[in-house]
């Protein structure tokens, strides 16, 4: 019998070796969407301001939603690094909550109706 020498293992690859990829591309995306969002809301809260009622004016709810979801965007951002490192099967999900909760923004200030 011809005694063959061990070779070289190719070096494998783990999924915890590319655990920042999610939240990588989710953080900079959720950056680079959040000046034109805090801005919006801006706008949005510019152009309720002749609200004439004497109760609350109809677009402060949409107005609340849209500043609580500009919150939520920046505390999930600092929030999806140690929670992608801890759950690998549900990396993409969470890296999907940053950027999603500026749509819910847009959406909250879009919901606004005419003459609110």
């Amino acid at each position: 019998m011809s005694e063959s020498e061990p070779t070289a293992a190719a070096p494998t690859r783990t999924v915890r070796d590319r655990w920042w990829r999610a939240p990588l591309i989710s953080t900079a995306v959720t950056l680079m969407l959040l000046p034109p969002a805090v801005a919006l809301r801006g706008l949005g809260e510019m152009a309720t301001d002749p609200c004439l009622s004497t109760d609350l004016c109809p677009a402060v709810p949409h107005l609340a939603v849209a500043s609580a979801a500009v919150i939520a965007a920046l505390i999930a951002v600092v929030l999806q690094w140690p929670a992608a490192w801890l759950f690998r099967r549900a990396r993409v999900g969470i890296s999907l909550v940053p950027p999603a909760s500026l749509a819910i923004e847009l959406i909250a200030l879009m919901s606004i109706g005419p003459g609110a």
